[in-house]
């Protein structure tokens, strides 16, 4: 991975921009290309097709045609690398990223935080409630109810299915802005950022409650009760992660 700078562009300027549209294209993926979207969100630097395709043992072509597709979807964003020498600069991509937090985004932190003061103070499972008001604003937020992953509504193996439905879920918590980034073990990612915490200030346990209410929602949802999750607030100094697990009923029958 080049620590190169790169200048990003766009994809296509009616591309993914909410949770809802996001999703949509998502489901409208090939296996190709959803395996593709997958391996750029393993890199933390924009990467080139030629790096991708080294990584992947698929000829560059291949990996160029559905680069094209995830790109005319507003699913990467591509960039140029300077040039070395007298050669021509290369195309990067990334896997979309949200923008910088803004004002409003600072309102909505504090809002959570006044609610979750709100919570502690008044009601007599606070913890419950607030994994309650995550569950509700999944709801509310986006429609990801779907077919199930499998061919023709059958299961898909342990791996495949940790790992499709950990790739969505990145994907929606990037939309959000934690900055969700895939581990090497299928089904961990790594939050980096918190659109519900205020800078400089340690968030409440309950705002975190309502972290796991909505991962909760939307993972019920994509995988129709398969797939659960486990939050771990804090795993590192500037992270938080979550790991994908299969659910006890479905484990006993893998």
């Amino acid at each position: 991975m080049s620590s190169l700078a790169t200048h990003d562009q766009p994809g296509a300027p009616d591309g993914p921009a909410t949770p809802q549209t996001l999703m949509r294209a998502l489901e409208a993926l090939s296996p190709a290309q959803h395996t593709l979207l997958r391996e750029v969100a393993r890199y933390t630097e924009p990467v080139t097709v030629t790096e991708l395709a080294v990584g992947m043992g698929l000829h560059p072509n291949s990996v160029r045609e559905s680069m094209a597709a995830l790109l005319d979807a507003g699913l990467v964003a591509r960039g140029r690398r300077p040039a070395v020498g007298r050669g021509r600069p290369s195309w990067t991509y990334r896997s979309v990223a949200p923008a910088q937090p803004s004002a409003l985004a600072r309102e909505f932190a504090d809002v959570c935080a006044a609610v979750a003061d709100h919570l502690a103070d008044t009601v007599p499972d606070p913890e419950a409630a607030a994994r309650d008001i995550g569950s509700r604003w999944a709801r509310r937020m986006v429609d990801v109810a779907g077919p199930p992953a499998g061919k023709n509504g059958q299961p898909l193996d342990e791996p495949q299915r940790i790992d499709v439905h950990g790739g969505r879920l990145r994907l929606l918590l990037s939309s959000l802005g934690y900055g969700a980034l895939s581990e090497e073990t299928p089904g961990r990612l790594t939050l980096h950022q918190c659109p519900l915490r205020i800078e400089g200030q340690v968030p409440s346990p309950l705002v975190c409650q309502m972290h796991r209410g909505l991962i909760d929602e939307v993972l019920q949802r994509v995988s129709h009760g398969n797939v659960e999750a486990e939050l771990t607030p804090f795993a590192g100094p500037d992270h938080c992660t979550v790991a994908l697990h299969l659910t006890k009923r479905d484990a006993a029958t893998a």
